[in-house]
């Protein structure tokens, strides 16, 4: 067996993930087994399919368009192996500037100042952290980034979790369709709701370069399936707000 499972949902960008690929060959830590998985489908529903083929005690979880730095899994390990208490580790998914056109939340900066200032109360430049308003941060794109300690969701391409609290809220929500978009940050609500642990490392540190073939083509056409992600997912852990109330109203422009 082996100790770390990386489930890899890839779709057409044979490419980039010959990239990723080659970063995990060359990892000081090689105590771990690939999945990947190549189906078309619900992509919550394709990573429960990876964690099921997995034999690892921890499932990693990362996008077929992502570089990992060599020392990027052992500092998953390391802090798994610090504390059992630890249920999910992450850490930076480092958007560089070569490839933050690829991202609209990015590429439209006007979108970006209002978002940061609107919804972010101050707190934009933290990873892994879900304001008030319902609002995601982006700190953990940030080039500089060396936040560490506790989160409230991991990097959706970046994400390890103990098998053992993965299995005890059940996996991935798979009523989020379509590519998923917010079922990352609702298995990570559950399992802090159990008392789960979730920490942000810098060491933990991959490049993701977004690409816009693969399965990133199907965002605009399933932009509703997006929307209603969010209100399932608000619906769930957001607290009622005016400032939540334009979120949904940003969102809706923005999807």
């Amino acid at each position: 067996m082996r100790t770390a499972s990386i489930i890899i949902p890839t779709l057409g960008r044979s490419s980039s993930l010959r990239d990723c690929l080659e970063s995990l060959w060359a990892q000081d830590n090689q105590d771990y087994e690939i999945i990947k998985v190549t189906e078309v489908g619900n992509l919550a529903a394709l990573r429960n399919q990876g964690a099921r083929r997995a034999n690892g005690d921890y499932l990693v979880f990362i996008d077929d368009d992502v570089e990992c730095s060599r020392e990027w899994l052992s500092s998953i390990m390391e802090v798994f192996s610090s504390s059992e208490s630890i249920a999910g580790v992450s850490g930076p998914a480092i958007i560089t500037k070569d490839y933050r056109n690829n991202r609209a939340i990015f590429s439209h900066k006007f979108f970006k100042w209002l978002y940061d200032l609107v919804f972010c109360f101050g707190r934009a430049h933290l990873p892994g952290h879900i304001t008030q308003a319902g609002a995601w941060t982006t700190g953990a794109s940030n080039e500089n980034c060396q936040y560490e300690g506790p989160v409230h969701f991991l990097e959706a391409c970046n994400m390890a979790f103990r098998r053992s609290w993965f299995e005890k809220v059940g996996g991935f929500d798979e009523s989020y369709g379509g590519i998923g978009d917010w079922s990352e940050p609702d298995i990570c609500y559950r399992i802090r709701s159990l008392g789960g642990t979730l920490k942000f490392v810098p060491a933990v540190r991959l490049y993701h370069r977004p690409s816009k073939s693969g399965a990133y083509s199907r965002r605009r056409e399933q932009s509703a399936i997006r929307l209603q992600n969010y209100l399932l997912f608000s619906k769930r852990w957001v607290e009622p707000s005016f400032h939540h109330l334009l979120y949904k109203l940003f969102l809706r422009i923005y999807y």
